[in-house]
């Protein structure tokens, strides 16, 4: 069986009185996984907007040039999103997630030994950054789906709501965590604002590989609605028997309301994302806050 199946089990006939009672437990196991690594995803990913001006300093790259590197992560982030998404749903996703999580601590490892031997080696540092895009842009919708496989429709809004805090948490301290571990460890240089939080990425991926189940299914349960006794949704009975790829066009490209989200998103994005991504270098140079305080605007925001 393919290692990132969902391996399902027959039924064990376990009267579901007691599986509401083990639900919490197992359920919890799954959760927490998908919230510590997602929540580790913006470790390495918001420590380049903190070392930007580290790295102007340090290594001599122009905004420009980090600009461009900045590019190939969105430009990867999105393709990722909706190909990779495509590839990675109906899997173990929890799985998934964890192990994308350990390539991506890899790639940003290997970027900061680029930076500490070689400096600006702008079409390395574009590639390696868009490689981390990649690697890092189905895990929201890879958590969303662990999350909906466990939770029936009266408690999911809840434990996604949870959930959406990981990335909050996550991109608050990301900068802060790098800039302690380069002071500490390596002696304020900017490569540790690399090396370090993809080592703590790297050690919560492989740690979160095998815990817990991406589906209750997988310990002879009843799904989700079923142990909740819930009616099952009209789209998931009209959706059996369609393949991916219909239920894709029907659910996705023929619905308005998706449409309309989409270029909503397009303008939320442009806002949020030129003010998040260069609001350290920007207050840094313009602003002449420390470096320290620059830092510390990806946690106010």
């Amino acid at each position: 069986m393919n290692f990132f199946d969902i391996h399902k089990i027959p039924n064990k006939g376990i009267p579901l009185s007691v599986q509401r009672k083990l639900w919490l437990r197992n359920f919890m196991q799954a959760f927490f996984v998908v919230f510590f690594v997602y929540m580790a995803m913006y470790l390495i990913r918001n420590n380049f907007k903190a070392a930007q001006p580290f790295l102007k300093e340090e290594i001599g790259l122009s905004t420009l040039e980090l600009g461009y590197i900045g590019l190939a992560f969105s430009i990867t982030y999105g393709l990722g999103k909706t190909l990779l998404g495509y590839f990675v749903d109906g899997r173990n996703t929890k799985r998934i997630i964890s192990f994308l999580l350990i390539l991506s601590a890899i790639t940003v490892l290997i970027m900061g030994f680029v930076l500490s031997y070689f400096g600006s080696v702008m079409g390395l540092l574009i590639v390696l950054w868009g490689l981390n895009g990649v690697f890092q842009s189905v895990g929201g919708p890879a958590s969303y789906s662990t999350i909906s496989r466990w939770a029936p429709r009266t408690k999911r809004g809840r434990y996604l709501g949870f959930w959406n805090t990981s990335h909050n948490i996550g991109g608050a301290i990301a900068g802060g965590v790098a800039l302690w571990g380069a002071n500490v460890f390596f002696h304020g240089n900017v490569i540790g604002m690399f090396i370090f939080p993809s080592v703590i990425a790297l050690l919560i991926g492989i740690a979160t590989l095998f815990i817990g189940k991406d589906d209750p299914e997988e310990l002879g349960w009843n799904r989700a609605e079923e142990i909740w006794e819930e009616p099952v949704d009209k789209e998931n009975i009209d959706s059996q028997g369609m393949t991916k790829w219909e239920i894709f066009k029907k659910y996705i490209l023929g619905n308005p309301v998706i449409w309309i989200l989409c270029v909503s998103n397009v303008f939320v994005y442009i806002v949020r994302i030129g003010i998040d991504n260069w609001a350290p270098l920007y207050v840094s140079e313009h602003l002449h806050f420390s470096k320290g305080d620059a830092v510390n605007t990806i946690f106010y925001f």
